[in-house]
This record gives C-alpha cells, structure tokens and sequence, in this order.
C-alpha cells in the first residue's frame, strides 16, 4: 500500500498549492536559465561565421602543407652535378601537377658545389574574406 495522502495535502493540491516535491519538477527557480531564441541564433552566427573562415583559409594552408612536401622531395631527389636551372625546372614541374601557383621571385635555390642542395620558397597569399575585408597570409617553406 502507498502513503495515504492527508487530507490537507489533497486540498493543497486541488487548490493549485502544490507540495514541495511537485514544485521543484514544475516551476523555475530565477537562476536557472536555458538557451533562449536570440541566444541560439547568436551562436549560430557565429558558427557560420568561423566555418565559412575555415572554408577559405584551409586551401591556403594545404597547398603550403603540399609545397613543403614537394620541395623536401626535391632536395632529397636532386643529384650533386644537376645546376639550379634544372632543379628550377623539376620544382616547377611538380608545383604544376600539384597546381600551386608560386611567384617565381620568391623560389630560391641554394646550392655549394657538390654539397646537398637548399630551396626556400617564400610568398605570401591574399585571402578574400567579406566585401573589401581580406586576410594576408605570409609562408616560409624550406626543405631540410
């Protein structure tokens, strides 16, 4: 058998006075707050906001991420009498497959006779980000 219910409590509760227990699962307390509709929006905003960022930035840093894998193989596959002409001409090449597009300017080769090779590739990439608002990316790569 369960609790009998006191007849007060019965008309406390008919009445629109709830007890305790039925107060708590019911009403608010004025602390406690949830996401309101302006709230959800705002962050919603701002997820758009930081993904379509995301979106155009990304491709910026995986071509440098593929530039630096491209000069590293490179240097590792130059041969010691081969001039800076022809490793030029093979980086080139390679960057072509990979379509990305380097200013020539800002390729140097370095190379001290026999010894091992050096390229450095340095450029920057302007970003296009909203109307005239737009992000300069500036990117160092060197092999080993």
């Amino acid at each position: 058998m369960g609790n009998p219910i006191s007849e007060q409590q019965a008309i406390r509760t008919c009445s629109g006075q709830r007890s305790g227990w039925a107060r708590s699962l019911i009403t608010r307390r004025p602390d406690e707050a949830g996401l309101s509709l302006v709230g959800a929006i705002l962050w919603l905003l701002i997820l758009v906001f930081v993904v379509a960022f995301v979106v155009k930035v990304m491709p910026s840093y995986y071509d440098y991420w593929s530039l630096k894998n491209i000069v590293n193989q490179q240097e590792q596959q130059s041969v010691p009498g081969e001039s800076a002409a022809q490793i030029r001409r093979d980086l080139n090449a390679r960057l072509e497959v990979a379509m990305i597009h380097i200013p020539q300017k800002g390729i140097q080769i370095e190379k001290a006779g026999a010894g091992p090779v050096l390229i450095t590739v340095s450029y920057d990439k302007i970003v296009p980000l909203v109307g005239n608002v737009s992000l300069l990316l500036h990117f160092d790569a060197a092999g080993h």
